[in-house]
């Protein structure tokens, strides 16, 4: 395969990877509803998405560097913890809207920032693209340099677009005002990110 096809290949993996909502609008969804600003949730965006890619990359590197034989294994992990921490945020967040129903407004209990954060971190550099695996596999017959230069462009494009994405949403969420989406927030998040997490147990 030709460098070029290398190239484009790697970029279009990239930007339909970063597209999934799994990758930036569960940041928005759970940003938004801890109240976080703008800046803190695209500083989170980026920490993540760059944990993203490395673990992306250093698979990819491995994968280009032993066999292919590591693929079953990362599809099937990159599955698991991406789907999991999805559901389990999601049914948090369901059985505190639930709960914030039943209980005085003021004596519910945000889940901490700090284990939100951590969550979502972990979410995002726990779950490498499996599809860009077999694209290094095949470039391991190429120079380091090459290879590098494929990590670049999986790096630049997938950490640009999910900030793009993230900042566009942001900037739309804001801008919704509905009574009934504001008293039931926690359920509607929670709901979507369980929903996020059977998409990616299944896509």
């Amino acid at each position: 395969m030709s460098l070029n096809s290398l190239i484009v290949g790697t970029l279009t993996i990239s930007i339909f990877h970063a597209v999934l909502p799994s990758h930036w609008l569960t940041f928005v969804l759970v940003g938004s509803a801890q109240r976080w600003s703008k800046r803190k949730i695209m500083k989170l965006m980026f920490l993540a998405g760059s944990g993203h890619v490395l673990m992306t990359t250093i698979l990819g590197l491995v994968a280009a560097s032993i066999a292919k034989g590591v693929l079953p294994y990362l599809e099937y992990f990159d599955t698991f913890v991406t789907s999991g921490i999805l559901i389990g945020l999601g049914l948090v967040y369901i059985f505190i809207g639930i709960r914030n129903k039943t209980k005085n407004h003021d004596l519910t209990h945000e889940p901490s920032n700090k284990a939100t954060e951590t969550s979502l971190f972990l979410m995002l550099t726990l779950s490498p693209c499996v599809a860009m695996i077999p694209v290094f596999f095949v470039a391991g017959t190429m120079t380091w340099s090459t290879l590098l230069m494929l990590s670049l462009v999986v790096t630049l494009s997938t950490i640009g677009i999910m900030l793009s994405l993230t900042f566009l949403a942001l900037t739309g969420y804001k801008r919704i005002h509905v009574p009934w989406l504001e008293r039931n927030e926690k359920t509607v998040v929670g709901t979507i990110l369980f929903c996020l997490g059977i998409f990616a147990l299944f896509v």
